[in-house]
């Protein structure tokens, strides 16, 4: 999901150093006072950006869009990679830029194809976490020698899906980049539905009504150290099983059944020890983590016990109502199995509007509302489950 952008915001967050060697290589904005600017005052620069052709207005904007998409922890950490792949001597220089937006335009100034494939894996990396990603193992681990014949026998395995069952995707082009850690990224791009939008089309200042073929993508992404297939589609779960079998037998030259895809397997019984810790990271601004709801089965026993907890109460309220209800004596905790439960988490409140929750629930083996969530807070909630030792999933 892509990231608010403000184009004065990203701006002041640029070292002035840095914003008048990008649009000194341009050749833009030669009436700046860059000598006399101090540090982001950003006015003047936007103003003059501004005023540029619409062409070029709209090459810097791109350009500045990227920046901002690679300005978190998870851009930066994918910009580093290509640092120390491609020009591990400049690593010092890149880390002793100040600002997450620094080291992103540093990189597109001294590392172009860094930075262009940091642009790629941030995309595939918040592509990741949404709901259209899966990922399946069990797979032959090879080691890939990527060719363009691989390339076009990829493409042409997509188009023979595509054609026939959806009458798009009749054309397809792949791209391919090597991550780092050995992963191997395909990146195709198909034709999709004919569409009309109402469109500037940089020619003048009335819309215009155009038809286009526009592009709609699928990511593949093989770790064959792991023998695993990672896909984003945009359909889900109607073409994942087509899909993988298309792929491994494009690229790994293999036959291979379909399956379902990895799902995070969840184990909660453990929470059922008295005032279980429920830690987060200090980065999530958690508050309050607590349980708020706990379905028991007594093991053997075709029915369940249900345990609310006062939401006013303490955070372990849950676990004095189930001293007191359930009579552990009796019940010991051994033979007891905890097959659903419900998390809730307070957030710091930021001193803006209601302060923001996260309720959610989690039932054996695999199943949990989290998927409905924004994917903000989804990834917070799988984060504490890991944390919790609710699942091992690293997704």
């Amino acid at each position: 999901m892509a990231k608010p952008f403000d184009p004065r915001k990203i701006l002041k967050q640029i070292a002035n150093a840095l914003l008048r060697e990008f649009f000194t290589r341009r050749g833009e904005l030669t009436d700046v006072p860059w000598d006399t600017l101090t540090e982001h005052k950003i006015e003047p620069v936007f103003l003059s950006w501004q005023a540029l052709p619409e062409e070029k207005l709209r090459e810097v904007q791109m350009l500045l869009r990227d920046v901002n998409e690679l300005a978190d922890h998870r851009g930066v950490a994918v910009l580093a990679e290509g640092v120390l792949m491609r020009c591990p001597e400049r690593a010092e220089e890149f880390r002793g830029q100040e600002s997450k937006a620094d080291k992103a335009m540093w990189v597109y100034l001294n590392a172009p194809p860094a930075f262009e494939e940091a642009a790629m894996f941030a995309r595939a990396d918040a592509l990741a976490s949404g709901r259209n990603w899966i990922k399946r193992n069990g797979l032959p681990k090879l080691k890939l020698e990527v060719s363009d014949a691989m390339g076009q026998s990829l493409g042409s395995a997509l188009t023979a899906f595509y054609g026939p069952v959806q009458l798009r995707g009749r054309h397809c082009t792949i791209e391919h980049y090597r991550r780092a850690d050995g992963a191997e990224y395909f990146f195709a791009y198909l034709d999709d539905y004919p569409d009309k939008r109402l469109v500037f089309d940089g020619q003048g200042d009335e819309p215009v009504i155009r038809w286009d073929r526009y592009a709609y993508e699928n990511v593949f992404v093989y770790s064959g150290d792991e023998g695993s297939l990672e896909i984003f589609a945009p359909d889900g779960r109607k073409v994942w099983a087509p899909l993988q079998v298309a792929f491994c037998k494009a690229v790994l030259g293999k036959d291979v059944p379909p399956v379902d895809p990895l799902r995070p397997s969840y184990r909660l019984d453990h929470l059922l020890r008295p005032d279980f810790p429920l830690p987060t990271e200090p980065a999530d601004h958690v508050e309050d983590a607590r349980i708020t709801r706990l379905r028991i089965v007594p093991r053997g026993s075709g029915g369940h016990i249900e345990i609310k907890a006062d939401p006013r109460g303490h955070r372990n309220d849950i676990y004095r109502k189930v001293e007191r209800w359930l009579r552990l004596e009796n019940l010991p905790t051994e033979g007891l199995r905890v097959t659903q439960t419900t998390f809730s988490l307070r957030f710091v409140h930021n001193g803006q509007g209601r302060q923001q929750t996260l309720t959610f629930d989690v039932t054996v083996p695999h199943s949990s509302n989290l998927k409905s969530k924004p994917d903000e807070m989804r990834i917070i909630g799988e984060r504490c489950l890991r944390l919790w030792e609710v699942t091992d999933d690293q997704g």
